[in-house]
This record gives C-alpha cells, sequence and structure tokens, in this order.
C-alpha cells in the first residue's frame, strides 16, 4: 500500500508515533573541494534535488547529508525526511530499551529500498534484529569499540564475514564514544571498515584534524555523531552543522530529529554556507563552554590508578540523562559498568583524572553527582 505523504497537518492529527529523547547528529557540505558534490542523482537512492550528498569513501554509494537515528525517533518526522531525501538511518539495540530500535522497524516496513540501514552491534542475535527492523539485511554493521586494539581486532573480520557470507550485512563499520581518537584512527589505519562513526563534537574536530584526513585519504566514510553535545541554541547547532560539514573528511552527520521544525532547519542549514558571525559564535560558545565538554578521550582512565570509566559515567549523566532525557539508557548504560570503575570517595584525594583532561573539566564533581543521580533513580 502506497503510504500518504507525510505533513505537519497529518502529523498533528496522527500524533507522535514514536518515541522522542533527543539525539545524534546532522549533515554535510556542499564544499567546492568535493568533486562529487553534484554526484548523478541516478546512482543515489532516494534522491531528493533538496538534499546534499556525498560519496561514501571510495564505494560507489553517496550518503545523504542528513542521516538519522539514535535515541529521538519520531516514526512520523522519519517519514517526513525520508521523503526530503535522508537515505541513511542508524539504529542500536539498546537505545530506549529496544523500543527504538521497533519504532524503526515500523518506518522501514514502507521504506527499507529507499534507505541505507546502519546498526551498532550491541544484539546478541542478528536474525531477531533483522526481524523488527522488518529487514533481510543490514547495510552496515557498526562494530562498537573504544579502544585502538580493539578497533584493529582481526576477530572483527571473521564476524563480519560469518554475516556477509550468510547475505546478512554489506559493509563493516566502527563506532566509538570512549577512546575516540585513538580508536578511531586504528580503525582507519586498518583497513577493516568502509564507514567510521565517531563522536565529533566542536572540541573533538578539531583534535581529530588527522583522523578526517586519513579517512579522506584512505577511501574511510566518516558519519559524525554527538555533534551537538552541550548545543542548547537552534542557531548554534544549525551553525555547527555547517562548520562539521564544511570539513571534507566527514560524509554524513547523523542526528536525532524530533520534529519537523528541526529537519527544515537542518535542512536548510546543509544548503547555506557557514558566514563568519556564525564561525565567531560558535568559537566564543566552544572556549567558555569547554570546561563542560567531555571528548571522550579517555586521558582521564589511563591516568587513574582504579580506571575509572570517566567519559562514560559522565555519558550516562550528561548526554543521555540531561541532554537527551532518556533515563532508561542512562540507568542500564550505567549499571553496567564493572563493580569499582564508577569512582568513589577516594576520587577527591586523587583527583589525577584532573591534571591530565585536556578540557579542564571538573571530573570528580562529575562523578559524585552522578553517583548521587543513579542511587535515586535506581
Amino acid at each position: 500500500m502506497k503510504m500518504k505523504p507525510v505533513n505537519r497537518r497529518t502529523f498533528v492529527q496522527g500524533g507522535l508515533l514514536g518515541t522522542v529523547a533527543a539525539g545524534v547528529s546532522a549533515a554535510l557540505p556542499a564544499s567546492a573541494a568535493q568533486p562529487d558534490s553534484a554526484p548523478d542523482p541516478k546512482k543515489i537512492p532516494n534522491y531528493n534535488p533538496a538534499m546534499k550528498y556525498r560519496r561514501l569513501g571510495n564505494t560507489d554509494m553517496y550518503l545523504s547529508a542528513i542521516s538519522l537515528g539514535g535515541l529521538v525517533v519520531a516514526e512520523q518526522v522519519h517519514h517526513y525526511a525520508i521523503e526530503h531525501g535522508v537515505n541513511l538511518v542508524h539504529m542500536a539495540n539498546e537505545y530506549l530499551g529496544g523500543q527504538a530500535m521497533k519504532t524503526l522497524g515500523n518506518v522501514l516496513k514502507t521504506r527499507r529500498k529507499q534507505v541505507y540501514v546502519a546498526v551498532k552491534d550491541t544484539f546478541r542475535d542478528i536474525d531477531a534484529a533483522l526481524a523488527t527492523l522488518n529487514t533481510d539485511y543490514i547495510d552496515f554493521l557498526m562494530f562498537n569499540r573504544h579502544s585502538g586494539t580493539s578497533a584493529a581486532d582481526p576477530g572483527i573480520l571473521e564476524t563480519f564475514e560469518k554475516y556477509k557470507k550468510a547475505g546478512k550485512v554489506r559493509f563493516a563499520g566502527l563506532t566509538s564514544h570512549a577512546g575516540v581518537k585513538e580508536a578511531t584512527g586504528a580503525g582507519i589505519r586498518s583497513g577493516m571498515y568502509t564507514l567510521a562513526m565517531p563522536a565529533l563534537s566542536q572540541p573533538n574536530l578539531e583534535a581529530m584534524d588527522e583522523e578526517l584526513r586519513q579517512a579522506q585519504e584512505k577511501g574511510v566514510g566518516v558519519m559524525a555523531f554527538k555533534t551537538m553535545r552541550g548545543l542548547k541554541d537552534r542557531d548554534l547547532e544549525v551553525a555547527y552543522l555547517k562548520k562539521l560539514l564544511r570539513n571534507p573528511g566527514v560524509t554524513t552527520a547523523l542526528k536525532g530529529i524530533g520534529s519537523f521544525e528541526m529537519f527544515d532547519a537542518y535542512l536548510k542549514g546543509v544548503n547555506e554556507p557557514l558566514t563568519s558571525a556564525e564561525d565567531r559564535a560558535l568559537y566564543r560558545y566552544a572556549q567558555a563552554n569547554r570546561a563542560l565538554n567531555c571528548m571522550m578521550c579517555d586521558e582521564c582512565r589511563a591516568a587513574c590508578p582504579a580506571g575509572v570509566e570517566v567519559s562514560t559515567v559522565l555519558r550516562c549523566k550528561d548526554y543521555y540523562y540531561q541532554q537527551v532525557g532518556d533515563t532508561q539508557t542512562a540507568l542500564a548504560t550505567y549499571a553496567a559498568i564493572p563493580a569499582g570503575k564508577t569512582g568513589g570517595e577516594e576520587c577527591r584525594i586523587c583527583r589525577r583524572c584532573e591534571g591530565v583532561c585536556p578540557n579542564g573539566i571538573r571530573i570528580v564533581e562529575g562523578l559524585t553527582a552522578a553517583r548521587a543521580l543513579f542511587r535515586q533513580l535506581a
């Protein structure tokens, strides 16, 4: 059955048929340095002239500037975005306690042929994940790794080849939100991945200039996520989207989008250049808020005698709970941290983590607040 086009009126009448929590990332640039900034529309699934597209590494695939996924799953907004040219969606089984995957599956019942599907390898049974998503295969299986050693582990290829031979996956990808710079760099150099998915907030974009250059050089696509971390102003979000996607090493930016208005603002931004005023505003914001923005570099964990998983603890509190509003994922992720790795009173005396943090984050204060928060929520 052909689906009726989704618009604001049908959305309001039908209600928000998804789970909204908040998100992950956004879009791409039309850079003069990109020879494929005006690709053949016939090569692009779900092509829409209002969207920008960029070639995925050394493949003949083109990805939309805006990709969808994460912790904001508004079903009708997903339909709306796909109608406006989005051709890549991403999901993980643990988001919203599994509900996000089910909601995306509802979308894919009628939209599967229009989009590429990327899934983080957080499921126990790939067949169950495929059934939930209403698809026979995954385009990008994103291996979730958080160190250089684990990202370049040859065992990943064994798993990937097994699924690929069975016709259940097409390409291998890498995602990382701890030890991001190290893991992403090692993954790109390994030659095992077609798509890398690093956290690229403002500080990370600066810190990972070399990794983005290597990705472009080696023909590895980059799907940026957690790009808007800490940004609460829509104008700043759109400005950073423009800046992020001006980088020729970035292929697409992933964003959880919960409203038509948000999508329209992002799509408009994709088609506009970054102004000098916007760049200055982003710089001022980054400098003023650097101590609030964890880069997930894991320098703190390396310096900690107890190996406290600082970036994960702060992600649970600052991102999942405070920014995204997903209490369920925050609690589940925090509970999964090994015993003794969430920090304790001894941290107040040690504070080695704070001495090595490149952003000067008050880490001990954050760990203490997280313990109190999750005790209260449990």
